[in-house]
């Protein structure tokens, strides 16, 4: 193994922390009920997932497909979303990393594999992420980061899990990705040709379930895969 790629939110980052932030922002600048705003986020959150995994979305305004549905159904404008993204970012602490994040890093980097971040966007743009990762010290483990509004893809297309190989000249059959998502992480990484890792809270241990493919309980479980690889 040559490679790791790590999705982000529920990955590395708690997204439900994010998401708290980011309601209280958007209820204080339209006046509205923390608890529709929280609402509307988790729905229109449901239905990019679905239009993403069904891929009918337009890669190229992945970012902005999200705020302008978010607006929409909140009944307020893009502007107000984005500044909203905005101040949660400057607002979240470092309960936002979860717990074994660092751990799972450090010992990938440790065993001398290139290790990067893939992530899709919503709500805000992919820069703010990597604000996120740098502002709690996981860049320090981190070669390139990968989000969809930069690279105008997003999981599980192909083309997403094939730039970072790409860039590292490193062919599908030796990088592995983890990430929470069965649809997005998982089944992207293994159409894509590379080995995957789903993280499902409710595994009780790290289970091969595919060819290629292993279940864990949490981030740090990529490591035992590792060992299991022999790499």
């Amino acid at each position: 193994m040559k490679l790791v790629s790590f999705d982000v939110w529920n990955t590395l980052l708690d997204i439900n922390v994010m998401f708290d932030a980011m309601a209280v922002e958007l209820s204080k600048l339209m006046g509205a009920c923390i608890i529709d705003v929280a609402e509307g986020m988790l729905l229109t959150r449901e239905r990019i997932k679905l239009i993403r995994a069904e891929q009918r979305g337009n890669p190229q305004r992945a970012l902005e497909e999200s705020q302008e549905l978010l607006a929409e159904l909140l009944g307020t404008e893009v502007e107000v979303v984005r500044r909203a993204a905005a101040r949660a970012v400057l607002k979240v602490d470092d309960e936002i990393v979860l717990p074994g994040a660092k751990d799972a890093l450090k010992g990938v980097k440790k065993k001398g594999l290139k290790t990067v971040v893939l992530g899709n966007v919503m709500f805000w743009p992919g820069s703010y992420t990597r604000f996120l990762l740098e502002r709690f010290g996981l860049m320090e483990f981190i070669d390139r980061t990968f989000f969809s509004d930069e690279v105008l893809a997003y999981k599980p297309m192909p083309e997403m899990f094939e730039k970072p190989l790409r860039a590292f000249g490193v062919e599908p059959s030796e990088a592995i990705h983890v990430g929470d998502t069965y649809t997005e992480d998982f089944k992207g990484a293994l159409n894509a040709g590379m080995w995957a890792v789903w993280i499902n809270p409710e595994a009780e241990e790290v289970k091969k379930i595919h060819e290629r493919g292993f279940e864990v309980p949490d981030v740090e479980g990529i490591l035992e895969v590792l060992e299991e690889l022999g790499g």
